[in-house]
């Protein structure tokens, strides 16, 4: 073997253990692009997912009018809203949440973090709608 062939060798036994340890970095170091956790092992938070349509003047879930909204504390509550009669959105100030507004046909979601006890009212912003009773409450155990 020549002299460069020899220091060419040394080069490549000293960089191919470099590469793996730099790939085994790597691929120790990323995050999934997307988690779910649906484990539930600390037995009290949770994603509550609520379908709710809009209206003229008022929402509703599952045929109920004006549904009351019960989650537990930290729960992720995630709103899935559509319209099906006019232009709204769905809205809770005290957790700054707020759908896009949507016309008839349209659909939007927004999640958040239920970070406080107590019951809030969840409304419709548009116009005078939440005044007409357009508006529900989402109480947090």
């Amino acid at each position: 073997m020549s002299f460069h062939q020899e220091i060419a060798m040394n080069k490549l036994n000293l960089i191919i253990p470099i590469l793996l340890i730099a790939l085994v970095f790597v691929a120790g170091c990323t995050q999934p692009t997307q988690t779910t956790n649906n484990d539930n092992t600390n037995g009290d938070i949770e994603t509550k997912t609520f379908v709710i349509t809009g209206e003229n003047f008022k929402f509703v879930m599952n045929g109920q009018e004006a549904p009351e909204l019960r989650v537990k504390q930290g729960d992720t509550v995630r709103i899935e809203f559509s319209s099906i009669d006019g232009f709204h959105d769905w809205v809770v100030d005290e957790f700054g949440a707020a759908t896009e507004r949507v016309n008839t046909g349209g659909s939007t979601s927004v999640e958040f973090v239920a970070d406080k006890k107590g019951t809030f009212e969840y409304y419709c912003s548009v116009g005078e709608h939440r005044a007409m009773g357009m508006k529900g409450n989402l109480v947090v155990e």
